[in-house]
């Protein structure tokens, strides 16, 4: 599990290492210029042409020194200052005499156009951008991007919010960012980290005491969380000790939904899956799945109790009927409950209100409706959209997007697994699938939510890679999703 942190929060972590502890600011400006310049090494023959790109604030400093640092080693590299003289910090102003003092040769902003470099270090703006990108700073990220130079930014690319991701006007497209100490949410959301290229975090020393002193609510997971978090499986049990799972889905004109939920359910280990669809299901739903058990719709009140997970609403429809069911569930339910697809339109008209024993799923439409709010207005912020959701039904929300993001109203967890070929018909109902069977082997909702959503991102890669991004179809997702779980516990 790794945390993410906002501009601001990063500027306190720096102002706490510098101010409470006393480790100076310089030293900080040093190590993360030495950072950065090690990375280029790594990276760039001896013999490109390399230009820092700086301006008047820290991020410059950063940028003068890791040219500096760079020209030392005999690298052909130079410095170009955007920004009015008396307006540079105090550590900037110190890097740029040092730079000066080891010949390390100033160029004019005009030189950025004439395209002689290879190599482009971004050190413009950073973290604490607020305000959109105007006049000769537009002009200048403009050519940047123009080039034909390897663009790497530090800290974050120049024109990024680094709380959410926002393009501030205009903003670099690098190929690597150097982001110093921890990493910030913005280089992790849409579209921040469509301009952020690889992102490299990179330990500059920050004390442990400033680090921890912040608690963010943020965090992603990483492969070897897999084996941490998911359900026990122990060497003598049965069928009975991992969970059944009522899977309420289909219509009569629909049943491909229930038969992928229920499918993904079995994936995620439990131990009996019963589907309650239309009668005219029944056959299609047993020839493609024949582990599962079925119900009839007239049946659910007698089922409910059998249930130790309920998955309601994928390719349910939204007739009376249906209407009715979601109803009672939402008001009798005894175990955890993922409400999916035609669920959440239909529970909007029952409530305002669940509880954490309930599970959302919403894409950005179903979002809009769920929440009053324009997709628009979601897509800008969807960090915050899914905390207020999560606030105001008091339960887990699963904001489905390029970056799904899970809250429960307290902390975000944001996924960073997954790709464009996953946005397929029926995708969110093998993970509402996967839900529920991690909800039915005893995880708490907003465990088996995160872990469901990132498993599911990983099938969806793994089966990319095998498929290609345009392939790739949501039946696919549960050969992923084997794949990964096995390589997950391997681990």
């Amino acid at each position: 599990m790794r945390y993410l942190f906002t501009g601001q929060d990063a500027k306190k972590i720096d102002e706490h290492a510098t101010e409470v502890v006393g480790m100076p600011s310089l030293v900080l400006m040093e190590r993360a210029a030495m950072t950065a310049a090690k990375v280029l090494v790594e990276r760039e023959s001896n013999d490109a042409r390399i230009l820092a790109v700086c301006g008047t604030g820290n991020n410059g400093g950063d940028g003068v020194a890791t040219a500096r640092i760079l020209h030392e080693m005999g690298y052909k590299a130079a410095i170009c200052i955007v920004g009015q003289p008396e307006s540079m910090s105090e550590e900037t102003r110190k890097q740029t005499e040092i730079a000066v003092g080891c010949h390390v040769p100033v160029i004019p902003i005009s030189s950025i156009r004439d395209n002689q470099f290879d190599v482009i270090i971004d050190g413009i703006f950073g973290i604490g951008l607020s305000r959109d990108v105007t006049d000769v700073y537009e002009q200048i990220i403009n050519d940047i991007n123009d080039s034909d130079a390897i663009v790497y930014s530090l800290d974050i690319p120049s024109g990024i919010n680094a709380g959410c991701g926002e393009v501030m006007g205009v903003a670099v497209k690098a190929s690597t960012t150097i982001t110093f100490g921890v990493n910030k949410l913005g280089l992790i959301l849409h579209p921040g980290c469509q301009y952020a290229g690889e992102v490299i975090v990179a330990d500059i020393g920050f004390p442990r005491e400033s680090v921890t002193m912040i608690r963010s609510p943020y965090y992603y997971y990483e492969p070897g969380d897999i084996k941490a978090f998911l359900p026990e499986r122990k060497p003598r049990t049965h069928k009975g000790n991992y969970g059944h799972v009522l899977v309420i889905a289909g219509s009569e004109s629909m049943c491909g939904a229930a038969c992928l939920c229920a499918e993904a359910a079995y994936k995620a280990g439990a131990g009996l899956v019963r589907v309650v669809s239309p009668p005219v299901n029944r056959e299609i739903i047993l020839e493609k799945c024949p582990e599962v058990l079925f119900s009839e719709r007239d049946e659910l009140s007698e089922v409910t109790d059998w249930a130790d997970a309920i998955v309601i609403g994928p390719g349910l429809g939204l007739d009376k009927e249906a209407q009715e069911m979601v109803q009672y569930i939402v008001e009798n339910s005894p175990v955890p409950t993922v409400i999916d697809g035609d669920g959440i339109r239909l529970t909007r008209n029952v409530t305002s209100t669940l509880s954490e024993n309930f599970v959302v799923t919403p894409h950005m439409k179903e979002m809009s409706y769920l929440t009053c709010r324009a997709v628009d207005d979601i897509l800008k912020n969807p960090v915050s959209a899914a905390y207020d959701a999560a606030m105001d039904l008091d339960g887990i929300v699963v904001c489905k997007d390029a970056r799904t993001v899970v809250s429960d109203g307290h902390s975000c967890y944001i996924n960073v697994s997954g790709n464009n070929g996953m946005a397929t018909g029926g995708s969110g109902d093998v993970l509402a699938g996967v839900i529920g069977g991690f909800l039915a082997q005893g995880m708490e909702p907003f465990d088996a939510a995160k872990l469901a959503v990132y498993i599911h991102g990983l099938a969806g890669d793994v089966m990319a890679d095998k498929l290609s991004r345009y392939s790739l179809m949501a039946s696919d997702l549960l050969t992923g999703i084997g794949e990964v779980i096995r390589e997950g516990i391997r681990d």
